[in-house]
């Protein structure tokens, strides 16, 4: 009996470890995937800005690799095993490719801004009466240790795949497919939200206005969502087996809080592209309207880190 319940504990202990980890993992490399999109293909304002993003994808990276330590921690006491075993065990196989992942992305991007800054300067073509530290036109595009950074945010996105129900549930390759597309789209819509959210405060100081940043972003954002949303119910109806699924198990109850989070977020995000958005591409410098598009970026960025919490518990939630 001593021994039994040794177990149980252990097993307890290993699960809670995996939940916080996977919390790590999975906020970190979505966040760290969705800056360097929106990095790349949205952003344009002074080189302090690109470095205070590059530093946050940088971290965020950092996360997503100690979560996925945490996330082997927790398979080795589950399986009563060595965490040197645990490493080469094949339940641990998506933790693994998430360390990989955190690192890559930390490697590449941590060490670098000041290096890629000043080559997209020399790029844009900067001259002397522009400011090496606040050029408004400063774009990344990255240098050649950026590749670490990208290959990292693919290897993560790629990992979701080999693990949850994505492997139980469904046709495999099909399913997998359809969660990447989920993925990808749910981390450019988290990160650049975010990265608008950081944009905004630090332009604050300044007096300079992110307007422009969230016009752009809108479309990027519309795209996402929808995305998001037709690989959510595509892999929801792979995964249920009726609608006593959605009400009676731990899975349903999971899909339910996360709907509900994203589905208040989508609200916000309309009223931004309906309401927000058309007022500042008319009156950019209309300052009521700058103060409510950060206010409503801010909390749609809260939403979506709790839609990244619930996903955890979503992906090892039973569904019977």
């Amino acid at each position: 009996d001593d021994f039994l319940a040794g177990a149980d504990s252990s097993t307890e202990t290993g699960e809670l470890l995996q939940k916080i980890g996977l919390i790590g993992s999975l906020t970190g490399i979505t966040l760290a995937t969705g800056l360097i999109v929106f990095l790349a293909a949205v952003h344009r304002g002074s080189r302090s800005e690109i470095r205070v993003l590059l530093r946050v994808a940088g971290g965020a990276g950092a996360v997503a690799a100690a979560g996925a330590v945490v996330e082997i921690a927790g398979a080795a006491s589950i399986l009563d095993i060595g965490w040197a075993d645990a490493v080469t065990d094949s339940s641990a196989s998506s933790a693994m490719m998430r360390l990989i992942a955190g690192t890559l992305i930390l490697l590449g991007l941590v060490d670098h801004s000041t290096t890629v800054e000043s080559h997209q300067a020399e790029g844009l073509g900067s001259d002397a009466s522009t400011t090496a530290e606040e050029s408004s036109a400063s774009h990344w595009v990255g240098v050649s240790a950026s590749a670490f950074a990208i290959a990292g945010a693919a290897t993560g996105l790629l990992s979701f795949g080999f693990d949850g129900h994505t492997v139980t549930e469904g046709p495999r390759l099909v399913h997998a497919l359809v969660n990447l597309v989920h993925v990808a789209a749910g981390s450019v819509w988290f990160g650049g939200i975010v990265g608008l959210a950081i944009v905004g405060l630090l332009r604050r100081r300044t007096d300079r206005s992110a307007a422009p940043l969230t016009v752009l972003f809108s479309s990027f954002a519309t795209v996402a969502l929808i995305a998001v949303a037709g690989g959510g119910v595509m892999m929801s109806l792979m995964i249920t087996d009726g609608f006593g699924d959605f009400t009676g198990t731990d899975w349903g109850r999971a899909l339910i809080i996360k709907s509900v989070a994203v589905g208040i977020a989508v609200m916000i995000g309309a009223y931004n592209h309906f309401v927000v958005v058309p007022a500042l591409e008319s009156n950019p410098d209309a300052a009521t309207m700058q103060r409510r598009a950060q206010t409503t970026v801010s909390i749609e960025a809260v939403l979506l880190l709790l839609v990244a919490i619930a996903t955890v518990f979503l992906t090892i939630a039973s569904t019977n």
